[in-house]
């Protein structure tokens, strides 16, 4: 089942989505380095991973 995270900051659009958790995790801390100057703390990219189903 595929793993997805979307960008809660501010205005910010950015959704990523992989059938690896981890390739998602690596791709999240990217863009929050890249694009928020920031990190993101590992509890909260855990909550922020949702499974979905693809239709």
């Amino acid at each position: 089942m595929p793993h997805q995270f979307a960008c809660s900051e501010g205005n910010c659009q950015f959704v990523i989505r992989s059938s690896s958790a981890d390739e998602v995790k690596r791709l999240v801390r990217a863009h929050v380095r890249m694009t928020h100057g920031g990190r993101i703390d590992p509890a909260d990219l855990e909550r922020g991973i949702e499974r979905i189903e693809l239709a």
